[in-house]
């Protein structure tokens, strides 16, 4: 079912949000809602789907979206709070600023407007979690 998610929300993100990163929100979901194992899976999925369109070598994508969703969700299981859309946006948003963080640390490829992305994509991931819950 992510799986499905993931390609309607990359055409989305392809086509018209082209300034949010809501492929991230997703493996952020699957950590928290599910735990690391889940946020994992999720990533290698996602990190496919985005690696078969992105110029960035495949294997890199692949991997920062993998520990991505592992990061998350070891963040799930050895936090406690309560779900509330501030916690989603702020998980979503340190995310994004995670996986930007760190393809600049490898890369040495800076991103412009990382923050301006990174808080678009919070604001818009209450909407996604609440449509890849069900």
């Amino acid at each position: 079912m992510v799986f499905l998610w993931a390609v309607i929300i990359a055409l989305l993100q392809i086509t018209v949000l082209r300034d949010a990163n809501l492929l991230v929100a997703l493996v952020v979901f699957a950590g928290l809602k599910k735990g690391p194992f889940a946020g994992l899976l999720a990533g290698g999925a996602i990190g496919i789907l985005s690696g078969m369109f992105s110029s960035a070598p495949f294997m890199f994508i692949l991997a920062l979206y993998m520990v991505t969703g592992f990061v998350t969700g070891l963040a799930r299981s050895r936090m406690f709070y309560r779900e509330t859309v501030f916690t989603e946006c702020a998980f979503s948003f340190t995310g994004v600023i995670f996986f930007y963080a760190a393809f600049f640390i490898l890369t040495g490829t800076p991103q412009p407007f990382i923050f301006y992305t990174a808080f678009f994509s919070a604001a818009l991931s209450p909407l996604v979690f609440r449509i890849a819950e069900r």
